[in-house]
């Protein structure tokens, strides 16, 4: 096993340890396991809280093949087993991408979930109104600049200059929806005067804007943005 914690994560992905950082990275430990004569990963990384963990998650898995009943938020494709529970982001790798390989991921996963006492991530203060099953399959959070631009490119320019926020983002066929929780009021004004929106105008109720999105405050500092696709 190999163990990373802050800047020390370059020495494992010097090209992604970026990503890590900005979402709030603890430390890591990585392990090698041969079992049957197989080589297999285990990647497990121990983010800041639930929240950090599903971002990092949210933005580093690839289309599901499976999304077996291990947590809350898991996807498993031939090659690779993710999920998050509590703190903790675990990526589990293997060469060969057989059945007998996915089934051996699975009992990995297992043996690390069960191990996790941490509750799973919960987005209610986010998305109170998606399901979870939408949550799973289109669901990605950033905090900030690299997040949006992992989990979706064409949204980079809505928080041109903007730190300080979290926002989870759903991605449907005909709509994306955005709930953004600033860390500051200062924050949260620069995101108003980049759309030139005036604070005034966001209560309970959603609100139509000029440039087509529908709005409302969920909480102080708190937008929940619908813009049609």
């Amino acid at each position: 096993a190999r163990s990373f914690n802050g800047a020390s994560l370059f020495g494992y992905i010097d090209g992604g340890a970026e990503l890590y950082l900005e979402y709030g990275f603890s430390d890591a430990v990585i392990t090698e396991i041969t079992y049957k004569g197989e080589k297999y990963k285990t990647e497990i990384f121990r983010m800041n809280g639930p929240e950090e963990a599903f971002g990092i998650f949210s933005v580093s898995k690839y289309r599901s093949a499976e999304m077996p009943d291990l947590t809350i938020f898991t996807c498993q494709t031939k090659f690779q087993l993710q999920f998050c529970k509590g703190p903790y982001y675990v990526s589990i790798i293997n060469g060969r991408g057989s059945a007998a390989d996915s089934i051996v991921m699975l009992e990995f996963g297992k043996l690390i979930a069960g191990r996790i006492v941490d509750p799973e991530p919960d987005l209610s203060e986010f998305l109170p109104f998606s399901s979870p099953v939408d949550l799973q399959k289109n669901c990605f959070l950033a905090r900030g600049r690299l997040g949006i631009v992992n989990g979706s490119p064409d949204l980079e320019d809505y928080f041109q200059g903007i730190t300080g926020y979290t926002a989870a983002v759903v991605k449907r066929s005909n709509e994306t929806i955005i709930s953004v929780r600033f860390d500051s009021e200062d924050s949260y004004k620069r995101f108003l005067d980049l759309h030139k929106w005036e604070s005034v105008l966001f209560a309970s109720d959603e609100k139509r804007l000029a440039g087509g999105e529908a709005a409302r405050l969920l909480s102080r500092n708190h937008l929940y943005i619908k813009i049609e696709n």
